[in-house]
Parts: C-alpha cells; sequence; structure tokens
C-alpha cells in the first residue's frame, strides 16, 4: 500500500459519510460519544461489577507516584517507569479515580477502531458495540481496561505498530494521536520496548515483502521513521526523567536487579558464582549457597537477598546494583546456551499460561497504604470490593478464556485460506501483527521475568478480537450474495 494511497483514501473517507471516523453524526454528535463511549463503558463491566477499579499489588507505586507529581514532589519510580504514574495524575483524587477504567477503556475503543479502519474493516456502529459486548463477557479485556496498572497499553503496542506501519485510513488527528499514544505505552513498561523493536522489524521487513518494487528505499524512508519516532520518544523521556530526579541517563535504575532475579530464578547466576567468587568477592558472594531458584523470594520476600539491600540504596549506596550488573554480564558470558534454552522453553510455557491468579486480586498493603492518602470513603470503597472479599469468578473466568481463546485460534485457521486476494491484504496484514505480537510477547517476558497468567493474558483477547473480525470479514459478503 502506497504512502500515496493512504493519503488518497484518507482524504475520501474525510467525505464519505459511511466512513466510521471522528466526524460529527447526522444528529450532530460526535461519532466517538456514539461509538467510542459506550464501547468504553462496556469494558468497565467488571470494574462496576467490583464496585471499585480493579488493583494488583504494583497499583500502590503506581498510585505513589501519581500523589507525588499531583502535589509537586519527586516521585521516587526506582522499580518502575514513571510514565503510567504521571497518566494517573488527572485521576489521583477521591472523585476522579473512579474515571480510570472508563479512561482506559475509552482508549482501547478509539485504538481497535483505528486499527480495524487501517485493515479496511468497515464495521457499523451497532456491530461495534456487539463486538465489544463479546470483548467484555468473553475475553481478558476488561480486566485489564478496568484495572490500575499499565498491562492494557501492552496490546496498544501490537495495534498501533501496526496502524504506524502500514498506514491507512487517518486524518491528521489520528494520525498525531496514534504516534502519541504509542509512544505513551512504550513508556509506560520496560518489556514493551523490546517487545516492539522485534515487532517493528517483523513489520517493516513484511512491508517491504509485500509492496516488493513498488516502494524503493527513497519512499521507505519516511515509512520507517514514523515506526521508529515512538520508541526513541519514549526512550528520551525515560533516559530523561531518570536523569532529571536521579541524574542517571538511564532507561531503568532496576533494570540490572531484575534481569538478575530472573537468572536466579532459572538457577543460572548460582552456577556463576560458584566460579566467580573465589576470585571476584561479590556481596552475593556470602549468600550464595542459600540462593533459591525463585524470583518473586529473590526479589520481594523478607529474607530475600534485595530486600536486605534495598535500604542501602535508599541511603545512597549503589554497590548492589553495579554489581548485579556484573553478575549478568558474568552469567550470560559462561551460560548463555543455558539462558537461550530456558527462555525458549518458558516461552512455550507462557504461551499456553493464561488466566488470573487469585492473590493477584486480593487485597493488598502497598494499595491500602496509597489510598489512605484519599478520603476514607475510598479505601472503604476499596475494602469493600469484591476482588478484596474474594468474591470474583477469578477461576472460573479463567477457564472461560481457555475455551473462547482456543475456539478463536481454531475459527482464524478456519478463516485464513478465504482471506485471499489484494483487497484483504490489510486484513491479513493486521492478524499478522497481532499473532506475532502474541508470541513476541511471551518471549519478552519469558526473557525477562517468570512465567506467570497476567503476561500473556493482557495481549490474549486480541486473538478472538480476529477471529470475530476474520469471520465477520467472510460472512458479511456471502450474506450480500444471497437473494
Amino acid at each position: 500500500m502506497a504512502e500515496g494511497d493512504s493519503a488518497g483514501r484518507c482524504s475520501s473517507d474525510a467525505r464519505n459519510p459511511e466512513s466510521p471516523g471522528l466526524r460529527p453524526s447526522r444528529a450532530g454528535r460526535p461519532t466517538w460519544l456514539l461509538r467510542l463511549l459506550p464501547a468504553a463503558l462496556l469494558t468497565a463491566a467488571i470494574a462496576l461489577y467490583n464496585q471499585f477499579p480493579l488493583t494488583y499489588p504494583d497499583t500502590g507505586n503506581y498510585l505513589v507516584d501519581a500523589f507525588a507529581i499531583a502535589h509537586g514532589r519527586a516521585p521516587w519510580f526506582f522499580y518502575r517507569p514513571v510514565v503510567y504514574g504521571a497518566f494517573l495524575v488527572p485521576f489521583a483524587s477521591a472523585q476522579t479515580i473512579w474515571l480510570i477504567p472508563v479512561a482506559q477503556g475509552l482508549l482501547v475503543a478509539f485504538v481497535v477502531d483505528l486499527s480495524l479502519r487501517v485493515a479496511e474493516v468497515r464495521i457499523s456502529t451497532r456491530g461495534f458495540l456487539a463486538l465489544f459486548a463479546g470483548l467484555t463477557a468473553f475475553t481478558s479485556l476488561p480486566w485489564f481496561s478496568g484495572q490500575i496498572m499499565p498491562d492494557i497499553f501492552t496490546s496498544f503496542v501490537i495495534l498501533l505498530g501496526f496502524v504506524s506501519v502500514w498506514g491507512g485510513r487517518q486524518t491528521a488527528f489520528e494520525r498525531g494521536a496514534a504516534g502519541a499514544l504509542l509512544a505513551f505505552a512504550l513508556g509506560s513498561h520496560l518489556s514493551h520496548l523490546p517487545l516492539y523493536g522485534i515487532l517493528a522489524i517483523a513489520m517493516l521487513a513484511g512491508r517491504l515483502l509485500v509492496d516488493g518494487s513498488s516502494r524503493s528505499w527513497r519512499r521507505f524512508a519516511p515509512l520507517a521513521l514514523r515506526a521508529i519516532a515512538p520508541p526513541v520518544v519514549a526512550a528520551g523521556f525515560l533516559i530523561g526523567s531518570n536523569y532529571f530526579v536521579y541524574r542517571e541517563p538511564v532507561l531503568s535504575r532496576s533494570s540490572s536487579l531484575f534481569a538478575l532475579a530472573h537468572l536466579v530464578g532459572d538457577g543460572l547466576t548460582q552456577r556463576y558464582l560458584d566460579r566467580a567468587c573465589p576470585t571476584l568477592q561479590y556481596q552475593l558472594c556470602t549468600e550464595r549457597a542459600s540462593l533459591r531458584p525463585d524470583v518473586d523470594w529473590f526479589l520481594w520476600h523478607s529474607d530475600g537477598p534485595w530486600k536486605r539491600h534495598e535500604a542501602e540504596l535508599q541511603r545512597g549506596d549503589s554497590t548492589f546494583l553495579r554489581e548485579a550488573s556484573a553478575i549478568v554480564a558474568g552469567t550470560w558470558r559462561q551460560e548463555w546456551p543455558a539462558a537461550v534454552r530456558a527462555s525458549l522453553r518458558n516461552t512455550i510455557v507462557q504461551l499456553g499460561t493464561i488466566g488470573h491468579h487469585p492473590a493477584e486480586l486480593a487485597f493488598s498493603p502497598s494499595v491500602e497504604e496509597a489510598l489512605e492518602r484519599l478520603d476514607p470513603g475510598t479505601l472503604r470503597a476499596y475494602k469493600d470490593s469484591r476482588q478484596v472479599r474474594g468474591s470474583l469468578p477469578v477461576e472460573t473466568v479463567s477457564r472461560v478464556q481457555y475455551v473462547v481463546v482456543g475456539l478463536s485460534l481454531l475459527v482464524l485457521l478456519g478463516c485464513l485460506p478465504a482471506l485471499r486476494g489484494p483487497q484483504l491484504a490489510p486484513l491479513r496484514s493486521l492478524i499478522a501483527t497481532v499473532c506475532m505480537g502474541v508470541v513476541f510477547n511471551a518471549l519478552v517476558v519469558a526473557s525477562l521475568a517468570m512465567v506467570h497468567p497476567r503476561y500473556q493474558s493482557r495481549v490474549v483477547w486480541l486473538i478472538p478480537l480476529m477471529a470475530a473480525v476474520a469471520a465477520l470479514r467472510i460472512v458479511r459478503p456471502r450474506a450480500q450474495r444471497s437473494p
């Protein structure tokens, strides 16, 4: 699809009253009010049923950052980027915190709507809302769009990556908004930059193969720049924020710590320390005999190595972190074949591990501590929520997700032979991008963290979305051809 063609379609869509853009409707109301906002409200159904926005133990850290920024204080974003905390600033009050599920749902609806139009999939407002009703009822989407966590933005990385590379039906506002939203999504979680890096390379290579000789390198350069600009902006903001607050020009101050915990969890650092400690006197050498192959224990348990050294960092002593970088590098030099095998093995396991763990939706002291800064009613609503009382149907929903994802994969496989022809190339590209994104997400998190249902659940709702769109695209022409 050439850039000129994309621009031509964009201008024709602006004149076409049937094109579902951000245009005024016939009744004078904007399309987002009739199409996107109702879809957003549908995705907030789980949060409404919970009687409070869904939370996770990490939610407390993000809220504390938001409160600090809102009151003009420097946030302490050692563990996680400050980007999502900054996003929460407008919602850091007792009245507006309830709007987070709606705001995130509105962004989801915008991104899905834009992605489908770029893929040249036309769907009426009624069909669009029916699609979101199905996603809300049978997938993990509302569990993440209704949660005060940046995990919902992982799916944005995949969908907006497709939008940035394949162009298509966008107004100038939508193109700018998509680029800015992609940059924000990339900066909101440390796993998003490597995910997008792998995905962008695959998408740009696929675009070259599809276009063939019709696209010269001179015409390809603007497309590549449009795909590269968002991660550059995101990386610049992350590095700039760390330098401004901590005088350290790094993407993340904790990256070496999490990498070390992952290698300890795989049992590889223990083997390296057995060999290196006789000559290199790391602080961790005195504890190597007691190291467990457990990421959570290493990072968060009171008896774990990091909790014993965390206070030193807060006093300004970063010796443990400097040594963590050296240990990670040494472990990879010595154990890289085993590390690669472990990552591939964990990727396969992660691909089949979805759903929700009841413990992650239980009461969290860190969330309670953060919400204490608001009024007592907000804290009371959190404690009275279904997730804290343990009455959410977490296990049932997880089983339903396995069934729905399995059936969706079968539907996609059945539809692919019928998705032929040049007019369906954009839709095929969207489906391919989503499938690659789901696999690459598993690869990235399996290489950076332990296998966890949450990591794959945050993107797996895209598979039922693609299955529904593919089936709709095949069934609709058949219905039009019938008498």
